[in-house]
């Protein structure tokens, strides 16, 4: 038996430091190991390559003047947005919409259209059609799931003040108490919006940008809209203008990136 063995049997103190010791040794390089796994992308923490998508959509419209100038695109608007309409001046490639509302399914802008019609107001269903939206990115899960709610906010904003028009032209919903739905559905894009630029305000790639300084857009459009005040223009009619401000900034969107 060796002087180094002797001392080790006539000491169990030592023999219990130097068990401590390895155990410690031991500990720390499982810690070091699974440490640079989560750092390379181990367990938690990786990054895929991810397609985040808004699919085509289209909307129907009910458009009530037409014309080559803009100026009397306006005329027409101030007029309809005194009447209850929103009063949205479209650009096509040709002409000047004046914009009045605007539905998911055809059958229910049908409707409105003849009804209008009914009282000698003359109109006519304009088809919207909006192009799909698509960002590749690196993300976490929790990155593709903001992105996504960033990327699909546009939509979604659209159906959400459009029920609160509705609610508020069938007397579903009094002026006041609309005031706090929407001052909810303001707090819930905010919370997106602001999740987003936590997560890719130090990564933007010029896609990632021009989203960023969209939602920027619409966060001032809701802002407008929850100040809104006026003695001559009704409520429901910025409601549905702001919806149409949403739609137009999604088609400019759509187009750059």
């Amino acid at each position: 038996m060796t002087e180094f063995n002797r001392r080790i049997k006539k000491s169990p103190k030592i023999a219990l430091i130097l068990f401590g010791i390895l155990c410690i040794a031991i500990c720390l390089s499982f810690a070091e190991l699974f440490s640079s796994l989560i750092t390379v992308g181990g367990f938690y923490n990786s990054s895929k390559d991810s397609t985040i998508k808004q699919n085509s959509f289209c909307l129907y419209a009910i458009s009530i003047f037409s014309t080559e100038t803009k100026i009397q695109a306006k005329e027409m608007s101030e007029l309809f947005r005194k009447k209850n309409g929103a009063g949205y001046i479209w650009q096509t490639d040709k002409n000047y919409l004046v914009l009045i509302s605007c539905y998911q399914n055809e059958a229910d802008a049908q409707k409105v259209s003849d009804n209008l019609k009914e009282n000698n107001t003359q109109n006519e269903i304009i088809k919207l059609d909006f192009d799909s939206i698509t960002i590749k990115a690196s993300t976490q899960e929790q990155e593709k799931n903001t992105l996504e709610k960033s990327v699909q906010s546009y939509k979604n904003l659209y159906k959400k003040l459009y029920d609160l028009s509705v609610s508020v032209d069938t007397n579903l919903l009094s002026e006041i108490k609309a005031k706090v739905d929407l001052s909810e559905i303001i707090s819930d894009f905010a919370k997106t919006k602001s999740s987003f630029e936590a997560l890719f305000n130090s990564r933007l790639t010029a896609s990632l940008l021009e989203l960023k300084l969209s939602l920027n857009n619409i966060s001032n459009m809701l802002s407008e809209l929850s100040d809104f005040s006026s003695n001559e223009i009704p409520y429901t009619s910025q409601i549905k203008y702001t919806y149409f401000q949403i739609l137009d900034e999604y088609k400019s969107l759509a187009k750059t990136i």
